[in-house]
């Protein structure tokens, strides 16, 4: 039976360009694959990654109430598919994690989400729970500045300082690269974005 699977990294471990590998792979088999992104994230339709012209467009921008099952049903209707890959998986809403589970199960069609686990205070995004609750979970790995592997996400100001993990100066959503986040080890995260969120 296919599976449901959520590979997952902080900022900057490949995540879209490890999709447009798996995707070009299937394409070069043969294969028919069919890309979701959601449309919390209005950069543009194209899944891009930081390494210079590897793109792709998505077939399908998913706004949040969206039933992704029917969505890939029509379409493997039209022409059958081979495998589903969903880019940002962190913002497609809980129930539509449970409708690309469905996917897996009752279409037999391998489901691979690529995101976030954690936001920028060391909280699960919404999406990411079902996400970890349901599918196979990998982590793609990222370092720290210091050499040391990253597993949270920090998030900085125009001038390069952290936010605070106890301040909401922003959403749990912001859309940025490199401009705006930072991956960190646990010790510079609590150095740099601090550990309030973490005491009693």
């Amino acid at each position: 039976m296919a599976k449901l699977y959520f590979r997952y990294g902080p900022m900057g471990s490949g995540k879209s360009a490890q999709l447009l590998i798996v995707a070009q792979n299937y394409r070069d088999a043969g294969r028919r694959v069919f890309i979701i992104k959601p449309a919390t994230d209005t950069r543009s339709e194209l899944i891009e990654s930081r390494i210079p012209g590897v793109e792709a467009r998505a077939d399908l921008v998913a706004p949040t109430g969206l039933n992704l099952f029917q969505a890939v049903l029509e379409a493997h209707a039209q022409a059958p598919l081979d495998c589903v890959l969903v880019d940002e998986a962190q913002f497609i809403a809980p129930q539509q994690v449970n409708d690309l589970f469905l996917v897996t199960v009752k279409l037999n069609l391998p489901v691979i989400g690529y995101g976030l686990r954690t936001d920028y205070q060391a909280e699960l995004f919404p999406g990411s729970a079902r996400w970890l609750a349901l599918a196979q979970l990998e982590e793609l790995k990222m370092i720290c500045r210091c050499n040391r592997k990253a597993t949270l996400t920090g998030r900085k100001r125009a001038d390069g300082s952290f936010i605070a993990s106890d301040k909401a100066e922003n959403d749990q959503i912001l859309m940025g690269g490199s401009e705006s986040y930072e991956a960190l080890c646990p010790l510079h995260y609590v150095e740099w974005v601090g550990d309030t969120r973490f005491r009693r």
